[in-house]
């Protein structure tokens, strides 16, 4: 029995993902006991050169509204205690425009040019 390589996996699961978004009109809403994706799946996929440091990402998209600790600065949230797999999630959520809230303009901009990587690496550092 051979093992299939990480990387394999994600591909496959990426194009049937792909795959699926074409037949429904819009999200799919998740199932409370659905199981969120996991950052480190995200960032193990990658190259180690090509790895996205959280701190980094964060310094220079989040700290400037949620505090250099993650504590939340002028009525912006603290980010801690969000897992870091919900805040992945929420994250791309952002991105694609499925949040609308009273700031949900605001962090679509702060997420828009992340990559899925940057948002990994990112929601592995601030969250929890």
């Amino acid at each position: 029995m051979h093992p299939i390589p990480h990387m394999s996996v994600l591909i496959v699961c990426a194009l049937l993902a792909a795959c699926g978004e074409r037949d429904s009109p819009g999200p799919a809403p998740q199932a409370a006991n659905a199981t969120l994706p996991n950052p480190a799946d995200v960032l193990d996929a990658l190259p180690p050169e090509a790895r996205p440091y959280g701190l980094d990402v964060y310094t220079a998209h989040c700290a400037q509204c949620h505090g250099e600790l993650g504590q939340g600065l002028a009525g912006n949230p603290a980010l801690r205690g969000i897992a870091p797999a919900e805040m992945q999630q929420k994250l791309r959520d952002y991105r694609a425009g499925r949040i609308r809230e009273d700031r949900a303009a605001k962090m679509a901009q702060a997420v828009a040019r992340l990559s899925d990587a940057e948002i990994a690496a990112v929601s592995r550092y601030a969250g929890d």
